[in-house]
């Protein structure tokens, strides 16, 4: 413990070494101690060790014990306030207090008051684990949903937590996420982008009716041209969900089967088929790229995009998927072979 709060980073690295080991121990009571000890030294607001121990306890403490699962998420937002709300630690914060909330019933209202918290440090540290934490904290999303408006990086934790709760509660995000993709921009565009394709995908997995997405189609246009293959990617694949079908939609799309990116231009194959294009341009463009086993990015595109896909989609190009099986060797024509009796 001297070791541990000293100063000299050889001798911190030491300590962390031995207590890591420690933590690990066959015998529990060892591993008790271990963990409390870091606790305690965690909870001390001058300590140097900060960032390390938050990192070692996420890693290699589970299960957290229970007598310690309250003072440890004391200690972790004590840590964290004295941080930056972009220093690294506080992702591994956010994993270490979903990880303590997973194990054991504490109370949500200590996650709720942290959300509100002066420090944006904390309230990062808050609104990143509560999608973590999973459906038990869904009852925080009113209070989650008020943290888009904050600053970044809280919000961009916010709009994780809220993609992870989504489907828990879809009367809630879908408004959110729908105002997120119309105003917002960058990284928190793109994270509410995702977030709403795959709140789709699991709606459609479920045989849920999808939203109505017709008022966010000019936005989806725009997004389609973005600089970054992952945004046009996500842009190009709600086309698709919506089945947004007009005449600038399929323009887009079509032209999106031109993109740089193979997985853009697969996802554009996809999203052609399911608003009702004539199939013969995307299945052109997926047997392309499912004929080119030299060009693995451009095979792993293609099944990619495919995979997941609905069987009245994939039966409009049931005669490529076929072809392309039948040409296909070794875990390409195996996993075509899986998808085709989907197609009939």
């Amino acid at each position: 413990m001297s070791r541990l709060s000293s100063a000299a980073p050889k001798d911190m690295a030491h300590a962390l070494e031995v207590l890591g080991d420690a933590l690990c121990a066959d015998d529990v009571a060892v591993r008790e101690h271990a963990a409390e000890l870091l606790v305690k030294e965690l909870a001390r607001a001058d300590s140097a060790g900060h960032g390390p121990i938050l990192r070692l306890l996420q890693t290699s403490w589970w299960p957290p014990q229970e007598r310690l699962a309250r003072p440890a998420l004391d200690a972790v937002l004590t840590a964290v306030a004295g941080m930056s709300s972009e220093a690294p630690e506080v992702d591994e914060a956010a994993l270490l207090v979903s990880n303590l909330y997973r194990a054991h019933p504490l109370p949500l209202g200590m996650l709720e008051e942290a959300l509100g918290h002066e420090k944006a440090s904390v309230r990062r540290v808050a609104a990143g684990a509560v999608g973590r934490v999973g459906k038990a904290a869904v009852s925080l999303l009113p209070r989650l949903l008020t943290m888009l408006d904050d600053a970044e990086p809280v919000v961009g934790a916010a709009l994780e937590s809220l993609g992870s709760l989504a489907s828990a509660a879809p009367e809630l995000a879908l408004p959110a996420l729908f105002d997120q993709v119309g105003r917002a921009e960058g990284t928190r565009q793109y994270l509410a982008l995702m977030s709403l394709r795959s709140l789709l995908e699991e709606g459609r997995h479920e045989g849920k009716p999808a939203p109505e997405l017709a008022s966010l189609e000019p936005v989806l246009l725009k997004t389609a041209e973005d600089p970054l293959p992952p945004v046009r990617l996500e842009a190009v694949s709600l086309l698709g969900l919506g089945r947004l079908s007009s005449l600038s939609t399929v323009a887009t799309l079509r032209q999106r089967l031109k993109d740089e990116s193979p997985a853009v231009a697969a996802c554009a194959a996809v999203a052609l088929l399911r608003v009702g294009a004539p199939p013969q341009e995307a299945a052109s463009l997926l047997a392309a790229q499912l004929a080119a086993p030299e060009q693995s990015e451009k095979v792993g595109a293609a099944l990619s995009a495919l995979e997941g896909v609905e069987p009245a989609t994939l039966g409009r190009i049931r005669e490529t998927l076929e072809a392309a099986a039948r040409s296909a060797t070794g875990l390409v024509g195996a996993a075509l072979r899986e998808l085709l009796p989907r197609g009939g």
